[in-house]
């Protein structure tokens, strides 16, 4: 996926900002897809102990075969999925607007545009022990007169993020003029 593609800029707007999930976070489900691709296995050795006729059947082998594929090709589909997912949704702060690039399945997305005047204020929260010790956390924006607010979820220094935002609302985000 190109940006560009999915975005327009305005003549003379910049990119500031490009940000995405820290990385941990997709480590931590490509270890959940690990941990599932293994269930096959486990399940072999099971059958391999309890019914051992099944392996040497000529249905029951091919059968397990069949079914062992089908889980595979689904936990394929589900790695895809995650990695689409981590890969795809992004956030663009321009030095007028934030653009919120979700990817919500395989072939669905949605991008959401704030004006930079509208927002009233940013927060950083960072929750747990490994956040704090790798240094992510979440980044809210809240805007005038709105219930819901812009998330950037799990993004890496979420303060430093936050400290620019804020620096880009009061107009001092390298001197360019708001």
């Amino acid at each position: 996926m190109i940006l560009h593609d999915l975005i327009r800029l305005n003549p003379g707007e910049r990119i500031v900002m490009k940000l995405r999930r820290h990385f941990l976070t997709f480590l931590g489900q490509v270890f959940l897809v690990a941990i599932i691709a293994l269930v096959p296995l486990g399940a072999g050795y099971v059958i391999n102990a309890v019914h051992p006729e099944w392996l040497r059947s000529p249905i029951g082998r091919p059968g397990l075969v069949l079914l062992a594929s089908a889980f595979y090709l689904n936990v394929w589909m589900f790695a895809l999925a995650v990695f689409v997912d981590y890969y795809l949704d992004v956030w663009i702060v321009t030095d007028r607007r934030i653009i919120d690039i979700q990817q919500t399945g395989l072939f669905s997305r949605t991008v959401a545009e704030l004006e930079i005047s509208r927002i009233q204020d940013a927060t950083s929260e960072v929750k747990g022990i490994v956040p704090t010790i790798l240094n992510y956390g979440d980044v809210h924006i809240q805007t005038a007169g709105e219930k819901e607010r812009f998330l950037f979820e799990q993004v890496p220094n979420p303060d430093r993020i936050r400290q620019r935002l804020v620096k880009l609302i009061e107009g001092k985000g390298k001197g360019t003029p708001l």
